[in-house]
């Protein structure tokens, strides 16, 4: 079977999930409780030193199945400061429905650094971000995340799954209590050297006044290098 047989196999594969996920969301959607992520990154190696990219994501899963949620991030990686450690600029434009189901937007710049270790034979990376949310119709705030991966040094099949857990919290700033919370468990995967992405199951848990809301997610990446 050549590389391109794969490929199409694969995506093939996808698409039939794509469309489970997406009548699964569809009946989950009244309670709000399953959504399914959907995102797509172009990285472009402007030289040795600096990276380009840029994203866009959608989520669906309330409002009947329909994209409640879209965002574009557009930034600029910097890596010539050691190989332990990446620093990066964005910026970040959202659109996400309120109970009106109006589109309200938000502008979102955030500084972001990647720090890179191995522990034993896991490979392991931490990212803090501080990021500014310059939201329509609400006060300014200022938000601290932090994402910590752990990747097993295991490849299965011929796409390179590689399992992986993640976990991310979030603080309102200047608080000092976290406010949501994601708890991750996935696959990376390599369809071929300029095609990657990441197949995962996310538990998202949102402090409100009311207390804790949890959300089960779906996700699917893609990355495309050049």
């Amino acid at each position: 079977m050549t590389k391109y047989s794969n490929i199409t196999s694969f995506l093939f594969v996808v698409l039939i999930c794509l469309v489970f996920v997406n009548q699964v969301c569809l009946a989950g959607s009244r309670n709000g409780n399953l959504e399914y992520w959907q995102k797509e990154v172009v990285s472009v190696d402007i030289n040795k030193d600096f990276t380009f990219t840029a994203a866009q994501e959608l989520r669906f899963g309330r409002h009947h199945g329909n994209p409640y949620f879209h965002n574009i991030d557009l930034g600029v990686v910097y890596k010539g400061f050691a190989d332990w450690v990446d620093i990066g600029f964005n910026f970040k434009k959202e659109y996400e429905q309120d109970n009106n189901r109006r589109f309200r937007h938000e502008n979102r710049p955030h500084l972001n650094l990647t720090l890179k270790t191995k522990i034993w034979d896991l490979d392991y990376s931490n990212r803090p971000r501080l990021e500014c949310r310059d939201r329509e119709n609400k006060e300014e705030v200022w938000r601290y995340r932090n994402l910590s991966t752990v990747k097993f040094p295991v490849k299965l099949t011929k796409y390179n799954l590689q399992p992986y857990v993640a976990e991310e919290f979030f603080i309102n700033l200047p608080e000092d209590n976290i406010n949501q919370n994601r708890l991750s468990s996935g696959f990376a995967y390599t369809l071929t050297e300029n095609i990657k992405g990441s197949i995962f199951y996310m538990l998202k848990k949102d402090k409100g006044a009311s207390g804790w809301t949890d959300t089960n997610v779906i996700g699917l990446q893609f990355k495309f290098l050049f």
